[in-house]
């Protein structure tokens, strides 16, 4: 019998904290492919197997913010060779990067000791020692705990760490998709009808600017073949793991929330305009080019990858259609599940009584935001194409026992958009099990193909009727008939007689704790005034008003810091938390 291959492409979403929610998806997916690969090699020749034979190739993991520093993570760990699920809430270091990473951040783990000392991530986040009051402060809150994190992940990978320690799972040729936001535009021309006249030589072409930038990473790369089209993800050289931490980190510089990242000499401007023209299709024949080359090397600031593309699935359904050809309708052989923490049906019921009717100037400001920030989310019709398997996983908690949805949000972080998970590890912990509880649930009722064990084109040809037994859904059509499906990935904890799906590992929901929150409020208020300070130096000219400010600097920052914590403290009570 052969066996047939599905290739997979990971599309993660922006999520800011949150982000440990899709760190726990991608552990238990990462986990479920472990236990299956292990199973077919235990089962080899047995026809009569419950394991199913046919394999899942990883070929791309595409993130943006959040989901990018998760993809960047996952990808270092099956590099490493080390990786080991995590399956129990645990207050001291594990060994798996995506835990540490993004449940401890960079809290001091003498906070989970019995000294119950040390700093908290957020408490880092509010020290001062960023700001240069003669320069200014690049963003609201300190970023080192950011890179302390992205320093670790990357100078902890063992000697041995490379892609002889993949599994079959993952392709050796992977590519890692990491969206950025470029400050600097990225220009093309659309060539206008050539008209010459007695005032005019020839007309102008008319100028396009693109901000959005894909570091496209080829883990199999070869610099004779691969310069210039994509970027090599060599993490123990020393140029290119520096550059690969930088991407990490830039790709989740949340803007004026986190630091900016400046790139000098690191991309190549061949580089970025060859991803244009695949990316946006600019051909010869459709009248759009882009000019030579004018420096070797392209010069910009990036903010988060999210501000433009937060769910990057048509880069990585781009980058399947481009290795596999033309989708196949009736038996798919590649897709992307794309995890999003906060997907924009979420915000619906939120839009229903906004008044569209805007005719005042504030209205019109406060609306033109979201609108070209929406529209710069704008996918290439390319990608919405018939015929293209993409299925997405969010985040769901329901009640025990019922297919309810609890009361109280999904998850944890998702509090202060996004930056709540920030404030205690309790909110990290929950929602990187709820995103394992949820992977386990999406595996066994969602990421299936009708299957057909006698066609040699299905992706189940050939797979035994035990196996079926244990594995398949039947799913009543339209017209009365029944279909039956199978699992793409299968999760063998299943045949243990694990079949719960409303268990979940953090059963209560965590509280927040207003009090210790109530305890920053003088560190707040010191960064809050130390932010006035360095923005407004050199900024008044007039010499009289200068001790004014400073002598009312303090009373505004008060007045900040005492803001601050009221909108904190009625959010989290919105949420019910």
């Amino acid at each position: 019998m052969s066996k047939q291959t599905f290739h997979l492409g990971l599309s993660l979403a922006g999520a800011v904290s949150a982000g440990a929610y899709t760190a726990g998806f991608v552990d238990y997916l990462l986990e479920a492919l472990s236990e299956w690969e292990k199973a077919k090699e235990e089962q080899t020749n047995n026809l009569k197997s419950q394991i199913p034979n046919h394999n899942v190739v990883l070929d791309a993991i595409g993130g943006a913010s959040a989901g990018g520093m998760v993809g960047m993570i996952a990808t270092l760990a099956m590099y490493a060779g080390n990786w080991q699920p995590v399956k129990k809430v645990s207050y001291t270091k594990t060994g798996n990067i995506l835990y540490d990473s993004w449940v401890f951040l960079d809290d001091d783990l003498s906070l989970y000791s019995k000294a119950k000392s040390g700093k908290s991530t957020f408490e880092k986040m509010l020290d001062t020692s960023d700001i240069n009051p003669e320069v200014g402060t690049v963003s609201l809150l300190n970023s080192n705990p950011i890179d302390a994190i992205a320093e670790r992940v990357f100078n902890e990978l063992p000697k041995d760490a490379s892609l002889d320690n993949f599994p079959n799972f993952m392709s050796k040729d992977l590519r890692v998709l990491i969206t950025l936001t470029s400050l600097r535009p990225l220009d093309y021309k659309v060539k206008l009808s050539r008209i010459k006249s007695k005032f005019l030589d020839a007309t102008p072409s008319h100028r396009v600017s693109s901000h959005d930038v894909v570091a496209h990473f080829k883990l199999n790369y070869n610099d004779t073949i691969d310069k210039n089209k994509y970027l090599p993800f060599l993490p123990q050289q020393l140029k290119s793991r520096n550059f690969l931490k930088k991407v990490t980190k830039a790709t989740g510089a949340f803007p004026i929330g986190l630091k900016p990242r400046y790139f000098d000499e690191e991309f190549t401007t061949s580089y970025l305009n060859n991803s244009l023209k695949v990316r946006k299709s600019l051909v010869k024949e459709k009248g759009v080019f882009i000019e030579p080359e004018i420096t070797a090397n392209f010069q910009f600031t990036a903010i988060d990858g999210g501000t433009i593309n937060n769910e990057p699935f048509d880069e990585v359904l781009r980058h399947l259609i481009n290795k596999h050809g033309q989708p196949n309708t009736d038996n798919p052989k590649f897709g992307t599940v794309l995890i999003d923490p906060f997907p924009s049906f979420f915000d619906t019921d939120a839009t229903e009584d906004i008044n569209y009717n805007i005719s005042s100037i504030i209205g019109i400001l406060g609306a033109l935001v979201p609108t070209i920030l929406n529209q710069a989310r704008n996918k290439q019709s390319d990608t919405y194409g018939v015929g293209l398997f993409k299925l997405m996983s969010f985040p769901r908690k329901l009640k025990s026992g019922k297919m309810e949805v609890r009361d109280h949000p999904p998850l944890a972080t998702s509090a202060l958009g996004g930056f709540g998970g920030f404030l205690d590890i309790k909110f990290r912990q929950h929602d990187f099990f709820l995103g394992r509880d949820n992977a386990r649930n999406f595996l066994r009722g969602i990421l299936f193909l009708e299957c057909d064990k006698d066609d040699p084109n299905n992706l189940f040809y050939g797979v035994s009727d035990e196996a079926i037994a244990m594995f398949k859904k039947n799913v009543e059509q339209k017209d009365g008939s029944v279909k039956m499906y199978m699992p793409i990935i299968p999760d063998l904890s299943k045949i243990e007689g694990d079949t719960n799906p409303t268990k979940y590992e953090v059963e209560d929901f965590p509280k927040f704790d207003s009090e210790t929150f109530k305890s920053l409020k003088k560190p707040i208020k010191k960064r809050v005034k130390a932010i006035l300070k360095a923005e407004l130096k050199g900024k008044v000219k007039r010499w009289w008003l200068k001790p004014i400010i400073a002598a009312f600097r303090g009373l505004i920052a008060s007045k900040i810091t005492n803001w601050v914590i009221e909108q904190v403290e009625a959010d989290f009570k919105h949420r019910k938390m």
